[in-house]
């Protein structure tokens, strides 16, 4: 049952911007978001959910919650005619909820190879029915990964790698098999060092010491949250290391680096560049979905 405040809000949604004719679309997920606008939808989006960060101009639009914690309410609030979702969006009650309230729903696999993301481009496309826009861009897509693949395939050297992050107070959590960062990792011909559990766990520095990595790989906004590579260096777990001492940190965006959509090939392009001596790795092509356009 809709409450007060989205009866209230339900007026407004009328007042956003779509082009006449086109289904209104709400989406969760930042990825699904950045495939979108890569094929030329972006004026059908009337809601995200907040890891949908790229284009910035995404994020001025209403907010419809937490990716793994949505707000119904929001959802019906914005009156779509399309709920567009990543796999990881939830709870499951809320969109229970949301299609027995009449939302029409697409929820695209877990993407997590670039397989996996070009299946995911294909079903959005048919969607929206957008499908040769959707084969342009996974033509496109399949020739960077195609281009990656084969230098990652026979890298001059395969570096040893951790990539962590700093979630809370305790300890970094180190990304295992599985992760996205495992398979950013592998894409960008290098080699995870954690290999003995699945997703993320906490860390310490006998085990990291132990695996002996050459790099460390984080987010910018890991970075930022420590207080700079020097913040990184005096964590405990992580400051007995040769490659922090030596400052051997790749940090990148964490949308871009672990989003899984349109940029990943790029994103691993330039991991893989940071990690190996970037002439040796090969430059892809500028596609338009790079652009932050306004």
């Amino acid at each position: 049952m809709l409450t007060r405040r989205a009866l209230a809000l339900a007026p407004l949604a009328a007042a956003m911007p779509a082009r006449a004719g086109e289904p209104r679309l709400v989406v969760a997920g930042g990825g699904i978001a950045e495939i979108i606008c890569a094929l030329g939808a972006r004026t059908r989006i009337a809601g995200v959910d907040s890891t949908v960060l790229f284009p910035t101009a995404l994020r001025r639009l209403p907010q419809i919650g937490y990716l793994r914690s949505l707000s119904a309410e929001g959802v019906l609030s914005l009156r779509p005619d399309l709920l567009v979702a990543a796999h990881e969006a939830g709870p499951p009650e809320v969109l229970d909820q949301l299609e027995q309230a009449g939302v029409r729903m697409v929820r695209v696999g877990r993407i997590h190879d670039p397989v996996s993301l070009v299946a995911a481009i294909r079903m959005v496309a048919a969607a929206l029915d957008r499908s040769a826009e959707g084969e342009r861009l996974a033509a496109a897509l399949t020739a960077d990964f195609a281009a990656l693949a084969r230098f990652a395939a026979d890298p001059p050297h395969r570096p040893r790698v951790v990539f962590v992050l700093a979630i809370g107070g305790g300890a970094p959590q180190a990304a295992g098999r599985e992760t996205a960062a495992d398979a950013m990792l592998a894409l960008a011909g290098a080699e995870n060092v954690v290999t003995d559990y699945r997703g993320y766990r906490p860390v310490s520095a006998e085990s990291l010491l132990a695996a002996s990595p050459e790099a460390v790989v984080t987010t910018s906004h890991t970075v930022a949250a420590l207080g700079g590579v020097e913040g990184i260096a005096a964590i405990p777990a992580l400051a007995v290391l040769p490659a922090v001492r030596r400052r051997r940190i790749v940090a990148l965006d964490s949308l871009y680096l672990l989003g899984f959509g349109p940029r990943t090939a790029h994103a691993a392009r330039d991991l893989a560049a940071a990690l190996h001596e970037a002439a040796r790795v090969p430059a892809l092509p500028h596609r338009a979905w790079l652009d932050d356009v306004a």
